[in-house]
């Protein structure tokens, strides 16, 4: 078509460099990039400007990379407007390195310092170098279907210079199957019960139920959403009669566990009030199976298969896939499954196909083809409504079929495996969200209370999947308390991208600090660590004796019904010094004054400008701070219900004529505290409250109101107006 505004829009976005269009009469140079003109830039005075046209193709490795340049005669500030999908977002384009938090991100923000937009729909990022800047507006706005973000940059006769990366997670990180144009992962919070590290294959009907009555007595309430069987319902081995199907065998329970089949399970879960899971894995273990199905499992000279970590292999093939896996799926959604979590491939994979790579039955290509089958045909089989969980490694070919991927190793209460927790969601961040929901694997409380608050507060603040594993008698008032603190967890997605530097160790857990699967099949207990241990599992790697190594410090921006603040976390996967935290590395603005407080000690640490003093914290303990942004008015600065203070029952917070409204959705029954600052030359208000019973306290300019909630929904208006309290 010979229309030069005509821009054609491709359902798959081209690895093609952006075009530019300069319309002298306006002095606008724009660039557009499938469809949209993503960059936009008036040019002020009447100089001479210079700008790139096109691109090399790429600029250092395979992967295609544009980079524009632009600069003028005489300086000038200019905004530059950025046109991206409905699901933008600011992104640094690097990981965090020691002394700079791992961020993370929930809503539209634009955070100070972070110079990257990600545009998720066409896995697109672009980001701005080699000049002064700064975000017009807090947060993108919203037009048409698009998400706009000003950028205010110094334009000088040195470059500024824009990188655009195409296909970004999709060739750059190699995830060559991510494609968010066909399919996006489920972005819900996900929390819940499994019963692995409860009971380990000690589970039966009667602890289903009864830990179903018990969760839906005490954490129902709070968010908890799922309860999960695990290994130990199927009749072994698999399948039990080794001439039928795989089906048959995985919708076959051990009948003196559950006698009534998965129906029994499905209803004691649906029963009190939660959706049923259930696990299930890739092995197959009957010895026989092999002499019956031939034509479904691998042979080497002969003899069938095996892998290290797994027994026979499934080959993989589309009559195999229709024969034995699809079903497995599909019967499982109809048996009333709305979470379903598949064991093993990584051990189908690395274990199993690569080993047939390693003695030459086919090569690496085939053996990736074989396995992407493999998952696509369980997602097949589920259908696109049931939550699916990959486990356990991250391995690009689950993208775009799982929901959610368990990026660790077996965890237990052990700080062996507490620690592997925390650092590998630290390490996995880029994919938050993106690619899929991170799963540090579920959290064991009977673990250390300060290990406990630790973990579940990084996988509440990170969005992480939120999976408790003990049996009732761990569930302790103390440890309920931090479990209800930290749930739900957010629907946080990562604020920072790229490869983690590999001089980082990726054996945070490993055999030489205890394993996950002890021989004797009883679940793990807490055991004891020291320092030298924990010093010798940590390894070195590139500031690990910096004050703030990486994976122990965290940030995390939130945009909640208007609410905007940071909720910061410092966390002793080594032990931390107390130490001055610049507020440049939280991305926050260091030229601004901010509200801190510290929720585990429900404390106000004052109003801080540049930097925030972190405390002394032990091997494994944690400090969770907000900061708000000082305001000339009363507002909230904490919170006692959520540890993202509070982006959990606060619904609205709102300065008007004088008075402080407050909207809060709460759980009836229960009694929370509220924290506001008043600034100088506000007294005690007058408070009005309908759906709770409250209370306030004053010290100095701090207000604690406590909130007794008879309903589920209370509103609270704090007023300092006389004539409004009058006519009150």
């Amino acid at each position: 078509m010979n229309n030069e505004n005509f821009h054609p829009v491709q359902k798959i976005p081209p690895v093609a460099h952006a075009l530019h269009k300069w319309e002298e009469e306006t002095r606008t140079l724009s660039y557009e990039y499938n469809g949209i003109d993503i960059l936009t830039a008036v040019i002020p005075g009447n100089g001479d400007v210079g700008y790139r046209h096109g691109s090399d193709g790429t600029m250092q490795s395979v992967a295609y990379a544009q980079q524009i340049y632009l600069e003028t005669d005489a300086p000038a500030w200019v905004t530059l407007r950025f046109r991206l999908g409905r699901d933008a977002v600011n992104m640094k384009p690097r990981r965090a390195e020691a002394d700079e938090a791992v961020l993370g991100q929930c809503g539209n923000l634009l955070l100070y310092g972070v110079n990257g937009l990600y545009d998720v729909d066409q896995d697109l990022l672009i980001d701005v170098n080699g000049t002064e800047w700064y975000w017009e507006t807090p947060c993108f706005e919203e037009e048409e279907g698009f998400r706009i973000a000003r950028m205010c940059v110094k334009l000088s006769k040195k470059a500024v210079f824009i990188n655009l990366r195409m296909h970004y997670y999709r060739s750059h990180l190699g995830y060559r199957y991510f494609e968010p144009w066909r399919r996006r992962p489920n972005p819900k919070s996900v929390a819940g019960w499994c019963s692995w590290e409860a009971y380990r294959r000690d589970i039966d009907i009667q602890k289903v139920r009864g830990i179903a009555e018990f969760m839906e007595k005490k954490l129902k309430a709070y968010g908890l959403e799922y309860i999960q069987v695990d290994d130990g319902y199927q009749k072994m081995p698999l399948p039990y009669d080794p001439q039928g199907t795989m089906e048959e065998g995985w919708m076959t329970c051990e009948e003196s566990k559950f006698p009534d089949g998965h129906s029994s399970i499905v209803e004691a879960i649906q029963s009190r009030g939660f959706l049923p899971a259930i696990w299930t894995n890739a092995n197959i273990t009957n010895e026989d199976f092999p002499r019956y199905h031939p034509d479904s499992v691998l042979f080497y000279e002969g003899r069938p298969l095996k892998g290290e970590w797994i027994d026979y292999l499934y080959n993989c093939t589309e009559e195999t896939l229709q024969k034995h896996v699809r079903p497995v799926f599909s019967s499982l959604k109809k048996a009333g499954y709305r979470y379903v979590k598949i064991d093993a491939i990584r051990h189908l994979l690395l274990d199993g196909l690569h080993e047939a790579v390693r003695l030459g039955m086919m090569d690496n290509e085939e053996a990736s083809r074989k396995f992407r089958s493999y998952m696509e045909a369980t997602r097949e089989g589920l259908g696109e409504d049931v939550y699916y969980l990959a486990s356990w490694g991250e391995m690009h070919e689950v993208i775009g079929v799982a929901d959610a991927c368990r990026i660790s190793m077996d965890a237990n209460p052990t700080w062996a495996g507490i620690r592997m927790q925390l650092f590998e969601s630290a390490r996995w961040f880029h994919t938050q969200r993106i690619l899929f929901l991170n799963d540090p694997d579920h959290v064991c409380v009977r673990t250390k209370p300060e290990w406990a608050k630790s973990v579940l507060s990084l996988i509440s603040l990170s969005g992480g999947l939120y999976m408790l594993s003990d049996t009732e008698d761990a569930y302790t008032e103390e440890k309920l308390e931090i479990i209800r603190k930290t749930m739900p967890p957010l629907q946080t997605r990562t604020a920072e991208t790229g490869p983690l530097n590999l001089e980082y160790p990726a054996y945070t857990w490993t055999k030489l600090h205890g394993f996950a699967v002890q021989s004797d099949e009883k679940p793990v207990s807490a055991g004891e660590t020291d320092l030298e241990d924990a010093y010798n599992m940590a390894g070195n790697f590139p500031g690990m004796d910096r004050a703030h190594p990486f994976s122990t410090l965290w940030s995390f921006h939130l945009n909640h019904h208007g609410r905007t603040w940071c909720t910061a976390g410092r966390f002793a996967t080594l032990p931390l010094s107390e130490s001055d935290v610049p507020l440049e590395k939280l991305g926050l603005d260091p030229g601004e004054d901010y509200y801190v407080f510290d929720f585990w000690e429900q404390k106000y640490l004052g109003c801080v400008r540049g930097s925030f003093k972190g405390k002394e914290l032990k091997l494994g303990c944690c400090q969770i701070t907000a900061f708000y942004k000082r305001q000339e008015y009363p507002q909230l600065i904490g919170s006692s219900r959520h540890v993202s203070m509070d982006a959990v029952s606060v619904l609205e917070e709102r300065w008007e004529k004088g008075a402080l409204h407050i909207a809060l959705q709460c759980i009836a029954g229960t009694t929370e505290t509220y924290t506001a600052v008043l600034p100088e030359g506000f007294g005690i208000p007058v408070l009005r409250c309908e759906g709770a019973v409250c209370r306030m306290i004053q010290d100095g300019n701090i207000l604690s109101i406590s909130v007794s909630a008879e309903k589920e929904m209370a509103e609270l208006c704090l007023l300092w107006n006389e004539e409004e309290t009058t006519a009150g």
